[in-house]
């Protein structure tokens, strides 16, 4: 079966960054070259920067992503990013505004870290379909450079009883810790909840229903395949590492076929594979 752990996110400091919605992205496969080109013009540290490096003229092959490392390391020691104190799962809530009349209804979800593991029978994580090699190796490469998941894979679990989505609910019932609405007048709201203290009972249920039967993943299998060749090129030279961060990928639980059609932003929450 999935094993599927909360984690401290990394997540930008608003007090550093302004408004929010400035410094998140759509997903990388998402963003046309324009797009790409707004949203660096949107905010010097936007999202994007770290999940879609664009190159430069004179770069040589690989330059682009260790520009995105050195951005990243950056954001790390000036304090646009901070990590939270606590393990957490977080809720995440995706509402359709007026412009978005493609969507068809509220999503909720939760981030969490899902162990890697290779697909095959009796496997807790199962495949959907093949991405192209080119995309596996941009993943790849990004990921070795910068060591963190800027953005999560999507993974469909069952839920038939309905206890993870009551679970859900009451948490969208607090204050989020981020509400933003995005150019499309979509709103995107995300609560932690803390795997020790009052909120304990409700992460070990979304934990249980999410880890009881196997994971697919409904989007981001590029990167997650990609995840696996990082973690295994890792271990080779950090095989004494006891359950180290890389052996994780940042996913993001859905149940039933609402997966399907969730696709968070990009920067909500990152996943380093350094603590």
């Amino acid at each position: 079966m999935p094993e599927v752990r909360p984690f401290r996110a990394l997540r930008y400091e608003s007090d550093v960054v302004g408004d929010l919605a400035l410094v998140v992205s759509p997903p990388y496969d998402l963003i046309s070259p324009t797009e790409a080109v707004d949203l660096l013009a949107r905010h010097p540290r936007n999202a994007v920067r770290l999940d879609l490096p664009v190159g430069e003229q004179g770069d040589g092959p690989d330059d682009r992503y260790r520009r995105a490392a050195r951005t990243f390391a950056a954001w790390r020691s000036d304090g646009t990013f901070h990590k939270d104190p606590r393990p957490s799962l977080y809720v995440y809530e995706r509402a359709p505004g007026g412009s978005d009349p493609a969507a068809d209804g509220v999503r909720t979800g939760f981030f969490g870290r899902l162990r890697l593991e290779p697909f095959g029978p009796g496997g807790g994580v199962e495949p959907r379909e093949a991405p192209p090699a080119a995309q596996r190796e941009d993943r790849y490469k990004l990921l070795r450079a910068t060591g963190v998941n800027t953005s999560p894979i999507v993974c469909r679990y069952p839920d038939p009883t309905g206890r993870a989505a009551g679970i859900l609910a009451a948490a969208a019932k607090g204050h989020p810790e981020i509400d933003l609405t995005d150019a499309s007048g979509t709103r995107h709201r995300v609560w932690a909840i803390a795997a020790e203290g009052s909120d304990a009972e409700a992460v070990s249920g979304l934990l249980a229903g999410a880890g009881a039967s196997p994971v697919t993943i409904e989007d981001g299998q590029a990167r997650y395949e990609s995840a696996l060749r990082y973690r295994d090129e890792r271990r080779m030279s950090r095989s004494c590492e006891e359950d180290p961060a890389f052996d994780y990928i940042l996913a993001l639980f859905v149940a039933g076929s609402d997966a399907a059609d969730t696709q968070p932003l990009t920067g909500l929450v990152l996943n380093p594979h350094e603590w």
